[in-house]
């Protein structure tokens, strides 16, 4: 992969698509557009690709290029690249460098494609190398920046306007004296009342302190038809073709290739078929001398553990953020193989390898006269470090053997967290198949077929959360079975990690049998005397199974005398101790239990445990002794209960926590099947709590407007899945709500 592209925020996600060679792992292939979306800047989930060599105007690649965010749909612009047959020099004859059109309602399935310019549109001044449409859309007018190498070798950037696509005209061009044959990924934008061009410059001679990588990246001021001042955005050994755009709240974002053409250098992943990977989004602002200031996204405190003082030495594991302060003298910081050294006397600043990791990167210099602040952030194959509050940046790929590191500092204070993202659901219990009746509205007795679908409460939450973009995983134990193969392909296609399931040949795969009478009331059968799933010991979980786990979710079906109840206490254990949101849903089926008193026993043994209880207006009695809400809210709200959530079924649901009571109605619907409607409800309503940052600690504090905002959501996802068959199958994604 290389350049970003297309960068925005449209239709309530946000979007990264890239240049992308599948193929080969040294972008020989033919290239095209792959696709990632996140909700949050932090959980990223890859949507596929969305733009392919397909039309003559294209042939030989997707080039680079951009979106344009409307309120219903997007727009899409890159270069077409042909390359002719035949002795051509491909820079003055030979190439085609066609401006491509494409539109999308939801940012993923792309309309036909639309030629709008051509070499014959561009200045006769031009070589063939005109690409990397950046378009922006302004009081009805579009403005689009092409880079460009003129037929005299000198990099410049031309600029056209129209008040559609297919009227864009030439307005002019501008470019700088000794900066190269060739300006690629060009890119206009406005901080406040300052105007800047980014371009990535190629031919310009390197230097000892700048233009120290082969091709360059940086930005000028634009001071009306002048640019002044180029100042690159990165001085170490891996940044390319950035691009900047808009977040929902005004932020100038700014996201490049991590990676560069340099045949003096490496990375050791090409045997394994891939290479690079795309920076943190930075955010820019502008400093008191105008030039920019780029700082790590804030979303990043959302993941921060506790910071702990590194004094001289510390082992820390991947990744993580250090900050080091207290700069007064000679600094030199070491992250394994990888160390940057402050000369106060000569005012340089190095960031070079002590050993092999690095791989054929050896040094990089900054003349700077002070050096006040670093920050740096340390992911399993990256280095990106800020300096002095984002005055500079230097970013470098580097190769630990160990996800566990030493850090050193020697001339300075330094702090040390890890970056957790704790993004995934983990459920916990049975995944078994649910044998659906060939119609409903009728008793058990009364049903002619039934059919085959997975199912299993923890299974589907894992399902619906995964569904809309988030990571799941499940944990339990399937029969050496055609069942067992079913459940494990159909939770993979619904996005679930499956690698922490086990099997068996000592039981078969749970089965369970459901009818629905007219009033939607269900009848289960079950067959597991015993199931797989019932013999997952505690001494199979690990605390590998939970890695990266932001709520363990688990019901009430696996709680029975056998294995797997301890393997529940185990797993809650780890999650409570890794800070993990413990979420329960009791999900009564009475008819597995001998006896009513020793399920409520077993309930009430880990009620108290749990962060969340997700329970139903029809077990509200059973479980808290009492009908009444607010008095079972009382009685429920015990031990670490931070949030307490109850369902109605068509009168919606209501929750509980210190500030107070919230009721959510749900969207009035035909419902054709409410098989797995609850566990919809609770894994959209743990996604949406996830997506809102809230963490354990933060359950509750939660505010009033976010918790409603939770339940509206899932009840808007519930209202989707009940108008399908099936309870996986009928889970919709992020788009379909």
């Amino acid at each position: 992969m290389n350049d970003p592209n297309g960068l925005c925020f449209f239709d309530g996600l946000y979007h990264v698509y890239f240049q992308y060679s599948p193929g080969t792992p040294d972008g020989s292939s033919t290239r095209c557009w792959g696709h990632y979306i996140s909700s949050d800047l932090l959980s990223w989930k890859y949507d596929g690709i969305v733009f392919s060599a397909g039309i003559p105007e294209d042939r030989d690649g997707v080039f680079s290029g951009s979106a344009v965010a409307f309120a219903d749909h997007a727009e899409y612009f890159y270069t077409g690249n042909v390359m002719e047959e035949g002795g051509y020099d491909y820079v003055l004859e030979g190439r085609g460098a066609n401006v491509i059109f494409a539109v999308s309602e939801d940012g993923s399935k792309m309309s036909s494609k639309k030629v709008i310019l051509t070499n014959s549109d561009y200045p006769s001044f031009c070589s063939c190398h005109v690409r990397d449409p950046k378009v922006t859309f302004e009081n009805g007018v579009y403005k689009m920046v092409l880079g460009a190498r003129t037929t005299d070798d000198k990099g410049c950037v031309l600029f056209y306007e129209g008040t559609d696509v297919y009227s864009l005209e030439y307005k002019g061009c501008l470019t700088a004296p000794g900066m190269g044959y060739m300006w690629e990924c060009p890119d206009v934008f406005e901080i406040g009342e300052k105007k800047y061009l980014a371009v990535c410059p190629q031919g310009i001679e390197q230097g000892e302190y700048r233009f120290q990588n082969i091709f360059q990246s940086g930005y000028f001021i634009v001071d009306g038809n002048e640019l002044r001042d180029f100042e690159e955005f990165d001085y170490g050994f891996d940044f390319y073709a950035p691009q900047t755009f808009t977040a929902p709240d005004g932020r100038r974002l700014l996201i490049g290739w991590m990676g560069i053409g340099d045949d003096s250098y490496a990375n050791p992943t090409v045997p394994y078929g891939w290479q690079h990977c795309l920076t943190l989004p930075r955010e820019i602002s502008v400093g008191p001398d105008g030039r920019l200031i780029q700082r790590p996204l804030r979303e990043l405190e959302r993941i921060k553990g506790k910071a702990k003082a590194v004094e001289g030495e510390a082992w820390t594991g991947l990744p993580f953020e250090a900050d080091v302060d207290g700069c007064s003298s000679d600094v030199c910081v070491s992250v394994s193989g990888a160390e940057i050294r402050w000369n106060k006397e000569q005012g340089v600043l190095t960031l070079s390898f002590t050993n092999g990791e690095g791989y054929g990167r050896t040094g990089r210099r900054i003349k700077i006269s002070d050096l006040e602040t670093l920050k740096i952030i340390a992911d399993v194959s990256s280095l990106e470090i800020y300096i002095n509050d984002g005055q500079y940046v230097m970013s470098t790929r580097f190769y630990p053997e160990y996800r566990q590191v030493r850090i050193a500092v020697v001339g300075a204070s330094a702090s040390v967290c890890t970056l957790r993202l704790n993004d995934t659901l983990v459920a916990i219990g049975e995944a078994l198949i649910d044998f659906i009746p060939d119609r409903k509205g009728c008793e058990f007795h009364e049903v002619g077929a039934f059919s085959p679908a997975v199912g299993g409460a923890p299974a589907n939450v894992s399902a619906a959360y995964s569904k809309l973009g988030g990571k799941s995983r499940m944990i339990t134990k399937l029969g050496n079975d055609p069942f067992g193969d079913l459940i494990t392909r159909t939770l993979n296609e619904a996005g679930v990690d499956t690698s922490y399931i086990s099997y068996t040949s000592e039981a078969n795969t749970a089965l369970a049998f459901v009818s629905q009478t007219a009033d939607g009331k269900s009848t289960y059968s079950f067959y597991r005397n015993p199931s797989a799933d019932m013999l997952f010991a505690p001494s199979e979980v690990t605390g590998e199974m939970l890695d990266g786990c932001y709520a363990l979710h688990f019901c009430s079906v696996s709680l029975g005398d056998f294995p797997m109840r301890d393997a529940h206490k185990t797993a809650v254990t780890i999650a409570r101790r890794n800070g993990a949101i413990v979420s329960f849903d009791p999900n009564l089926r009475f008819m597995l239990w001998e006896d009513k008193d020793e399920l409520k026993k077993v309930i009430w043994e880990f009620l108290p445990e749990c962060d969340i209880l997700k329970i139903s207006d029809e077990e509200l009695e059973f479980i808290a002794g009492t009908s009444d809400p607010d008095e079972a809210f009382s009685v429920l709200g015990c031990g670490n209960v931070k949030l307490i959530i109850l369902t109605k079924g068509k009168d919606g649901a209501c929750a509980v926590n210190m500030c107070g009571t919230v009721d959510s109605a749900v969207p009035a619907v035909k419902a054709v099947d409410t098989t797995g409607a609850g566990d919809a409800f609770i894994g959209s309503f743990l996604w949406s709590l996830r997506a809102h940052g809230i963490e354990r600690d933060g359950l509750g504090s939660c505010s009033s407007d976010v918790i409603k905002d939770c339940l509206d959501f899932a009840n808007r996802y519930c209202s989707v899945s009940v108008r399908k068959h099936g309870a996986i199958p009928s889970y919709p994604d992020f788009r379909e709500i």
